[in-house]
């Protein structure tokens, strides 16, 4: 070997006598640096992160789709943060995740270093990914990920904080007698308290997760991120109730783990951008009201809690990241699929389906090479689960975690 410090022979037939005395100061040297180094992060107290919500914070953008974030000049930088050389998909040194959620109509729990495969399967992630890996480059501390996310709940209902007392139905649940029951009311909030008591109660608890914990370092409950929105924003009576229901979620957060000043974001429902009123499709979802009674709860926080539980709190809206270029291939396909087959079924005319097109902007109604090629890079699922697009979720996760970092700076 040329230049530097190198062995002659096999590396099997060396022999101790074999190494000169620099070799062995160079070796001495080697080592006593990785013991400084694993001293000095796990000598400090472990950061803990509670990510919280439904079927966006679980994930849905699969690995396939992040080589795509390097086709745009402004994003392609990021690809260096996620990727090895070799192309994969990278883990996290030293922030680990623990997961509760549902699979295939089962519960299971995940835990390990951060990496891709905590998202609705094996091969997608949610906002943690991109918040992993993020505080991994950004903190000499340990991190420690604890989520639970379940899909197709409510703030109203399933993840109801106890302080906002029992669930009124509206008039159309008391007619059809879809009423939730006391048990279902909270149920999800309930869960979610308590896998994250289970996974602090102890070293080993800690250790099942984080190998390196020691007691000794201790643990402190940094921040916690909310990003949900989706079922809510879907029925006018649960977005009625949804900024008392936010406020009473947080203080009751705080008040569960004995932290009145616990960093708290509300991820903001970003679908169809941050202006859904601007866009042609799905007219009839008060996506805008939404978004509005969650920057409210926000807003408002302070001047409706007891001052012991003020401050700290704020959103981040996810809105501009959401991908509206990818969303117009979506719904061309989907929309012009609709037709096709009314067409089909003697249900449109031809002049009909071309006088809708045009509406659109959708021209011939056909789904070009290019726009096909994008859609069969770029996506991975639909709309409302922001098109599973890696793009959007490592950078929603890079962005939830730099205002965590805020927070401590401040």
């Amino acid at each position: 070997m040329r230049g530097g410090i190198g062995f002659t022979g096999h590396p099997s037939q060396i022999s101790q006598g074999s190494v000169t005395m620099n070799q062995r100061r160079f070796l001495g040297l080697v080592g006593l640096v990785a013991f400084f180094l694993q001293w000095n992060v796990m000598g400090k107290p472990l950061k803990v992160y509670v990510l919280a919500g439904q079927s966006n914070m679980q994930g849905s953008a699969h690995k396939k789709t992040f080589a795509a974030i390097g086709d745009d000049p402004k994003t392609a930088p990021i690809l260096n943060e996620i990727l090895s050389a070799n192309g994969e998909p990278i883990e996290a040194h030293n922030s680990w995740v623990t997961c509760r959620t549902n699979r295939g109509g089962e519960q299971v729990t995940l835990y390990g270093k951060v990496k891709v495969g905590y998202g609705f399967d094996n091969e997608r992630i949610g906002p943690e990914y991109g918040f992993g890996l993020h505080m991994d480059r950004s903190t000499e501390e340990p991190v420690l990920i604890i989520k639970t996310a379940w899909g197709g709940k409510s703030l109203a209902v399933d993840f109801r904080p106890p302080s906002a007392g029992p669930y009124l139905p509206s008039e159309r649940e008391n007619e059809n007698g879809r009423v939730p029951t006391q048990e279902e009311t909270g149920s999800y909030y309930r869960r979610m308290i308590a896998f994250v008591k289970e996974t602090l109660e102890d070293e080993t608890s800690i250790r099942k997760v984080v190998p390196e914990y020691e007691g000794s370092d201790g643990y402190e409950l940094s921040g916690f991120v909310w990003f949900q929105g989706w079922n809510d924003m879907c029925n006018r009576h649960h977005i009625s109730q949804y900024t008392d229901n936010m406020i009473h979620f947080i203080v009751d957060v705080r008040r569960e783990f004995e932290s009145p000043n616990l960093p708290f974001i509300v991820g903001v429902l970003g679908v169809y951008g941050t202006d859904p009123d601007s866009r042609r499709f799905d007219k009839g979802l008060p996506v805008t009201t939404f978004r509005k009674a969650q920057f409210e709860a926000v807003k408002n926080y302070d001047a409706k809690v007891k001052s012991r539980y003020r401050g700290n709190v704020i959103a981040v809206d996810s809105g501009p990241f959401y991908e509206l270029g990818l969303s117009d291939i979506y719904w061309k396909r989907r929309m012009t699929g609709e037709w096709k087959r009314r067409l089909a079924r003697g249900e449109m005319i031809r002049e009909d389906y071309q006088k809708e097109c045009a509406r659109y902007g959708f021209g011939d109604g056909e789904i070009t090479v290019e726009e096909q090629a994008t859609w069969d890079r770029c996506s991975s699922n639909a709309e409302y689960h922001y098109l599973g697009s890696g793009k959007t979720f490592v950078r929603f996760g890079k962005a939830l975690a730099e205002a965590m970092l805020k927070f401590e700076r401040n």
